[in-house]
């Protein structure tokens, strides 16, 4: 069994309830988009931010990508949040 580590950063870290979680990727979950819908079903309060479009930015093996992204189920995943400044 292969295990990817999925990292959620900053305020999703309240949202998920977990700074980090290793998880078996589902053979449905071939792009990072697909990744993200599976673990809205894990952590239902991530949907509310899954669903703004090109809110969250996503990192690969600590290269940013987008949510076409084709995983490999060793791959480390890093999730953050929109940022806001003023």
């Amino acid at each position: 069994m292969t295990i990817m580590k999925v990292s959620y950063f900053s305020w999703l870290r309240l949202k998920t309830g977990t700074a980090a979680e290793e998880i078996q990727l589902p053979e449905d979950c071939r792009t990072l988009s697909e990744l993200v819908t599976h673990l809205t079903g894990r952590h239902p309060a991530l949907g509310e931010i899954a669903d703004a479009r090109g809110a969250m930015r996503f990192t690969v093996n600590r290269r940013y990508v987008e949510g076409t992204h084709v995983l490999s189920a060793t791959d480390e995943v890093g999730l953050f949040p929109p940022v806001t400044g003023g």
